[in-house]
């Protein structure tokens, strides 16, 4: 057995908890072991799958989609939103999302507290949003500003737990092993060579991550649950930011599992939520604005692959609103999502109201989204 194999070795076998293999074939891996040393941290294996909408965007109700997709939140994450919304308003916006867990106490965390903690699961993939919007036009004035939570609850496609091949592929990344070891204590030479190598490392890891990219199941079986709040100010100053309209949803996925075609294609979507205490601002308006509680049901139907995507969706909505009748309508959209580059992401959406109150729908709506993922640099180093 050479002294790359052994190294190799020895680090699956103190993973596992096994004893040390007798042979160790060239290149490769014993069936069933999982390679994740304690030096890997959680925040190597970051897979560049779309990007989650943002809860505060959905707490704006201006997220291209209607319903809500459950996905893995990014470190950070940013969204550019512009278009037409359903009551006929020019609508521009920015959000921003983090995950403070992975932020703060990323680093420190391996793949071994990952896989065998649910709360440290939980913590890694909880975000905090903040996004702020304001009408397009001169004579809309308004500006919305939210904060939201977006926690995943249940993830059948998270790589950090069940991809084992991507953490192979990590595992075969050689170890460093310096030339020469200098004795006259002069180590630049060795610091070079050290950062030299360690640049090669991650070369390989991002090569490993985008392969199991193309391969991994973008449209995962998992469950979210989301809350947030929102004002308003009409004049669009500060100070004048008033109300707080409540949100909180819940998404289900299922992504077929085992069944022959959809399974690597097909994602099926349920949705609720609802929305309290929701100040509407527009001049249509009798009083220039009201107070709307909204419940919205609906389900999405997504065929593509990791890369792009087309989904179908219908949600049934209810508005009630002080002094006029409850509004009922169905939405219907349809809604495209390709990623242009590395962590970048293009949503567009189209979708109309039937059956609702023209007073408070133009029932048509065009939004675009720029959805931009990051991360810290990974934590991989040679050892």
């Amino acid at each position: 057995m050479s002294a790359r194999n052994l190294v190799m070795a020895c680090a699956i076998a103190a993973v596992v908890g096994l004893g040390l293999p007798e042979t160790l074939e060239a290149g490769q891996i014993p069936q069933g072991l999982v390679p994740a040393p304690s030096s890997y941290k959680v925040k190597d294996v970051d897979i560049d799958l779309s990007v989650p909408e943002s809860p505060a965007f959905t707490a704006l109700g201006l997220n291209p989609e209607e319903i809500v997709r459950p996905a893995t939140p990014r470190e950070f994450a940013t969204s550019l939103l512009n278009g037409v919304d359903r009551k006929g308003n020019l609508q521009t916006g920015v959000a921003f999302d983090t995950v403070p867990y992975l932020v703060f106490w990323g680093s420190e965390v391996t793949l071994a507290n990952y896989r065998k903690s649910a709360m440290t699961r939980v913590l890694s993939r909880t975000s905090f949003s903040v996004a702020t919007t304001k009408g397009g036009g001169e004579e809309d004035k308004s500006v919305k500003l939210a904060f939201g939570v977006h926690a995943t609850l249940f993830d059948t496609e998270d790589p950090r737990v069940n991809n084992d091949d991507l953490l192979k592929c990590f595992a075969l990344i050689a170890p460093f092993r310096p030339a020469a070891v200098p004795i006259d204590g002069n180590t630049a030479n060795l610091e070079a060579e050290r950062k030299k190598f360690e640049g090669g490392m991650r070369t390989q890891a991002a090569a490993c991550r985008e392969q199991f990219r193309r391969e991994a199941r973008w449209n995962a079986t998992s469950w979210i649950v989301a809350a947030a709040h929102a004002s308003v100010s009409a004049t669009g100053l500060a100070g004048d930011l008033m109300g707080g309209a409540t949100t909180a949803w819940s998404s289900f996925s299922y992504g077929f599992d085992g069944v022959p075609g959809l399974s690597d294609h097909a994602q099926l979507i349920g949705h609720v939520r609802h929305i309290n205490g929701d100040i509407v601002v527009d001049k249509d308006l009798p009083s220039g604005q009201e107070i709307r509680d909204t419940s919205t049901a609906g389900g999405q139907f997504r065929v593509g692959t990791s890369s792009f995507a087309v989904a179908f969706e219908a949600a049934y909505q209810k508005t009630v609103a002080a002094g006029r009748p409850d509004d009922v309508a169905m939405r219907l959209s349809v809604s495209a999502e390709r990623r242009l580059a590395k962590d970048l992401w293009l949503t567009v959406a189209f979708g109309g109201d039937r059956g609702a109150d023209a007073a408070n729908t133009n029932g048509m709506s065009l939004l675009t989204a720029f959805k931009w993922g990051f991360a810290k640099e990974p934590s991989l180093v040679s050892q």
